[in-house]
């Protein structure tokens, strides 16, 4: 007779630490994924609006393009890792997690740390530590800051839970999940049923910018500002690729010789 599982128990003091912990690492993998998708993009637009397209050097553009779809994808796979998946048992029939238990999982992505986040104790603790936000307080300012923190958990959460919803979603999801174990993690020899496109991982990197800006608020009270990060990425893409597609640059940066003439 098979020995029944023992339950693998999360002691809230480390369901918080793990939070503290995944955060950080969700931050690094977001910055990165938003520099990346705005570089693409401003790629692709110039690209796009080009008469002649046969310049000299497209081929390099071309694995350029897709070196960075790739690092896309590679950090969406990262931020979405991991996603804890039930199914029915199939002597008991009772609902399981598929393959090692989340408490036993030690990445840093965004389904782990909504399931901490959706819990009850971990809500508490958080909002009662943003009550203490400001140590320059009165006992209207630590509500308001309980308050913000308990509106960007709800954030969070909805966010994670738009992921799935409209045509880009779930499909979005299963196409980054069988483009990492079919070309990212392995070299599978199986053809893939479905290729990513750039409107899939345009989606869900704005999906999880705003997943991750409100889990900051909610955990660390930091706003990580993740809008104007995008706003600058696009205007660095912008001027890098005036240079290398069109020749131009702008007023301000020509050298002094050259913008007076």
């Amino acid at each position: 007779m098979r020995k029944k599982a023992k339950p693998v128990v999360l002691r809230t003091e480390e369901a918080i630490r793990r939070l503290e912990t995944i955060m950080p690492r969700l931050k690094e993998n977001m910055e990165s994924a938003l520099k990346i998708e705005a570089t693409l993009e401003v790629g692709n637009e110039i690209v796009g609006r080009m008469t002649d397209r046969e310049f000299p050097g497209a081929s390099a553009y071309n694995i350029i393009k897709r070196s960075l779809t790739f690092d896309l994808a590679l950090h969406l796979a990262r931020l979405f890792d991991a996603r804890p998946i039930k199914r029915p048992n199939r002597d008991t029939g009772k609902m399981v997690y598929v393959g090692r238990h989340p408490n036993r999982r030690d990445e840093a992505s965004i389904p782990l740390l909504i399931r901490l986040l959706r819990q009850k104790r971990c809500q508490k603790i958080l909002k009662d530590r943003a009550r203490n936000w400001n140590p320059v307080r009165d006992d209207w300012m630590s509500a308001r800051f309980e308050a913000d923190c308990a509106g960007a958990i709800d954030k969070a959460i909805a966010g994670y839970s738009k992921v799935f919803k409209g045509e880009l979603g779930r499909s979005g999801l299963s196409a980054l999940k069988e483009m990492r174990d079919t070309y990212i993690a392995h070299s599978s020899v199986k053809d893939r049923d479905r290729d990513i496109q750039y409107r899939h991982l345009f989606r869900l990197v704005d999906d999880a910018r705003d997943i991750v800006e409100a889990a900051s608020i909610a955990i660390v009270g930091h706003d990580l500002s993740l809008d104007r990060l995008e706003m600058d990425a696009r205007e660095e893409a912008e001027e890098f690729w005036e240079r290398a597609l069109l020749g131009t640059s702008r007023e301000g940066d020509m050298p002094a010789e050259d913008a007076a003439q």
